[in-house]
C-alpha cells in the first residue's frame, strides 16, 4: 500500500510539473505573439521616418516604441525563469 502511495505521488508531481512547464511555454508564447504583433504595427506606423535625415517621431510612435519595449523585457523576463 504505502509503495502505491508513493507511485501516485510521484506521478502527481510530475504532472504538476510538465502542467507548470506547458503553461510557462504558453505565457512566453503569447507575449512573444503579442511582441511580433507591436513590432509589426510599429513598423507600419512609424517605419517611414527611420528613413527622413531627421527623424522626428510623434507621440503615438513614442508610444508604441515604449509598449514594444515594455513587451520585450517581459518576455526576456519569463524567458530567463
Amino acid at each position: 500500500m504505502h509503495r502505491k502511495s508513493k507511485l501516485l505521488f510521484s506521478a502527481a508531481l510530475v504532472t504538476f510539473a510538465l502542467i507548470g512547464c506547458e503553461s510557462h511555454q504558453a505565457k512566453i508564447d503569447a507575449l512573444q505573439k503579442e511582441h511580433d504583433r507591436i513590432s509589426q504595427q510599429y513598423k507600419q506606423d512609424c517605419g517611414a521616418e527611420y528613413l527622413k535625415p531627421k527623424p522626428q517621431f510623434s507621440q503615438k510612435c513614442i508610444d508604441e516604441a515604449k509598449h514594444m519595449d515594455d513587451v520585450w523585457k517581459q518576455l526576456q523576463a519569463e524567458r530567463s525563469k
